[in-house]
């Protein structure tokens, strides 16, 4: 398991993860502002090369940078940009921000709906192998038993 540094500037934005999560709340944010990002850090007085990188998730987000975002921009829900819990904004959503917060939860929604598919084995194909590779570059071979070829598994 690999330790972290501590820089200082943790937020509670623990793994990679999280980050990448962080980061596409905080894209959802910039969307529902009508801001180009370059725009959105000269809005909050950070430098565009600095979000441009807590976006691309090379760096956590400081404490100084959600302290500056919340001044700006009061109605940001800080706890549902950081955990995702809750709404992205506070107060009343506007006709617009309703419009791209739906596109967004269709996205999600379709995004679960495709990870809890399950993969059913095309019946006119035959598998043969299953060849698993791993990061210390070995890999394993599983030979199968194939349930739908005529007489698998019987002695001849």
């Amino acid at each position: 398991m690999e330790k972290e540094k501590n820089t200082g500037t943790d937020t509670g934005v623990k793994n990679v993860e999280s980050e990448k999560e962080f980061a596409e709340r905080l894209r959802i944010i910039i969307d529902l502002k009508e801001l180009q990002p370059s725009h959105f850090a000269d809005e909050i007085g950070i430098q565009r090369s600095g979000l441009s990188h807590i976006i691309a998730g090379r760096n956590k987000p400081s404490v100084d940078f959600l302290q500056k975002l919340v001044q700006k921009f009061e109605d940001i829900n800080v706890n549902w940009l950081l955990t995702g819990i809750g709404e992205p904004l506070l107060a009343e959503k506007t006709a617009k921000d309703q419009e791209i917060l739906e596109a967004n939860s269709e996205i999600s929604t379709e995004i679960e709906e495709k990870k809890k598919e399950k993969v059913v084995p095309n019946k006119e194909k035959e598998i043969e192998r299953i060849v698993v590779f791993y990061a210390d570059k070995t890999f394993e071979t599983f030979n199968l038993f194939n349930p739908y070829k005529p007489n698998n598994g019987a002695k001849s």
